[in-house]
């Protein structure tokens, strides 16, 4: 979680550097991306913390199939 605030922190401060020299349009664009990547991690945060983890579910053996008898092969030919 850390990790990711620290990365975004250091985009955002990479956006603000470089908006001195470009035009504010530029700058509204990046920030809405970086809004927006933002949210979606919130969200997926927030379905993290609602749904209790749920313990891996055991696999159901089945039962053993009968193999099938093999089909009887014609024999070959010989020239």
């Amino acid at each position: 979680m850390e990790s990711v605030l620290r990365r975004v922190d250091a985009t955002l401060g990479r956006v603000l550097t470089r908006a001195r020299t470009r035009g504010a349009g530029v700058l509204r664009q990046q920030i809405n991306g970086l809004q927006g990547g933002l949210k979606k991690l919130s969200g997926g945060l927030e379905q993290l913390e609602r749904k209790p983890r749920a313990e891996p579910s055991k696999r159901v053996e089945r039962p053993a199939t009968a193999s099938k008898p093999t089909r009887a092969r014609k024999p070959k030919k010989v020239a």
